[in-house]
């Protein structure tokens, strides 16, 4: 067993857990969510390995990672719902279930003969994939009925040496932040159906369901990513000049979790002043220090996570939060300089945006890269967040 870290020697290390892969080795590897054990599903003698160490019988499914939704339809087939799923949520912490074309070895596929899929938000994982030009195995590094691990050193002290010596590489990539494994979604019946919650649930294709600040945190977070990620493909995000204005619209009944969304794209931006609602000033304004990945090697479309080990503090715009609900007219948007504000590297979450009238509405969706995010009650504790990419 050889442990290796990640560092300046990147490349050469994902070339090296490529090969070991490739070679039927088994391989404990950082995820988005927790450590993974990764190797080679359409090998026979792996899998054997693997599931040995698992202490896992064959039947139980193994999930898989792949690169993109075109390596992913090499082996499964999307139903509709799939198809949606993977537009709006991948990447992202979530397994997508659906019917197996039975090109992985015995007992990957699940007894009914289908296969979970990961695309995860991780820029280890995608390189690693593509390296190898095929899936890699996305189950968590745990003996079975274990908890899953977020160091390696709590990872080793779970093992006995027979179990260590069954590891053929270790990539510590050091204490990953913790997140729950990914949510697992049944999509082979009309109906998507929740395996496994994670840290995000979903009721479809383009709704999370949140049960608590945390989740809505956890939740804005997500479509931070994607939004930050589909608007400026150039890294690092945010510090070129060609990008438009990113603008959160976020509608729906009072009390939903609006401002706490807010709350929670200003920190994640790096915002290190109190956030506060704007409710009696329309407009409050924010310094961005935003982390991302410092990296020559991320090419165009590729997925850039915020959540990342080697970073760089940047500034990098203004982070604006409007509260429109009170907002007496064309005269206080004009007083407040209101298009003046969106300037590329501008992040905007607008509370009540329906209240600024259609005109200025459909303005500001010609002006900038805007989201409509939708907050509605499900009951005391539960909302669902809506939301179009």
């Amino acid at each position: 067993m050889e442990i290796i870290k990640i560092n300046d020697s990147y490349e050469e290390i994902i070339k090296r857990t490529a090969e070991t892969i490739r070679g039927g080795g088994l391989v404990i590897f950082p995820s988005d969510t927790v450590y993974i054990l990764a190797m080679d599903p359409t090998n026979v003698d792996a899998t054997k390995k693997l599931l040995a160490f698992k202490n896992r019988w064959v039947g139980k499914a193994i999930s898989v990672a792949v690169a993109d939704t075109k390596m992913a339809k090499d082996y499964v087939e999307l139903s509709e719902n799939a198809e949606n799923i993977y537009a709006n949520l991948l990447p992202g912490p979530f397994t997508v279930v659906s019917k197996g074309k039975h090109k992985m070895a015995s007992g990957i596929e699940a007894e009914n003969g289908t296969l979970g899929i990961r695309i995860p938000d991780n820029k280890y994982i995608h390189d690693l994939v593509t390296a190898i030009g095929k899936p890699v195995t996305a189950t968590s590094a745990n003996l079975s009925g274990r908890t899953p691990h977020y160091s390696i050193e709590s990872f080793l002290k779970t093992l006995s040496q027979k179990k260590r010596d069954m590891i053929d590489l270790i990539v510590d990539a050091g204490k990953l932040r913790f997140n729950k494994p990914s949510t697992v979604i049944d999509a082979t019946e009309p109906e998507i159906k929740i395996l496994r919650r994670g840290d995000l649930i979903t009721a479809n294709s383009k709704t999370l369901i949140s049960k608590s600040e945390k989740e809505t945190g956890k939740i804005a977070e997500f479509i931070l990513n994607k939004s930050l990620n589909q608007n400026l493909p150039l890294s690092p995000p945010l510090t070129k000049g060609g990008a438009l204005p990113l603008v959160f619209g976020l509608s729906g009944d009072l009390g939903c979790g609006k401002t706490v969304f807010s709350r929670s794209v200003g920190k994640i931006l790096g915002v290190k002043e109190k956030i506060t609602s704007p409710t009696f000033v329309i407009m409050n304004e924010y310094d961005i220090s935003l982390k991302v990945q410092k990296s020559e090697s991320l090419k165009v479309g590729q997925p850039v996570s915020l959540k990342v080990q080697k970073s760089e503090s940047l500034k990098a715009g203004k982070f604006l939060h409007f509260d429109l609900y009170r907002i007496g007219g064309q005269f206080e948007l004009e007083e407040i300089k209101f298009w003046e504000q969106f300037k590329p590297g501008t992040v905007a979450c607008i509370e009540w945006p329906e209240n600024m009238g259609k005109e200025n509405f459909e303005k500001l969706k010609k002006m900038t890269n805007y989201k409509a995010i939708n907050f509605e009650y499900v009951n005391e504790r539960t909302r669902k967040i809506s939301y179009e990419m």
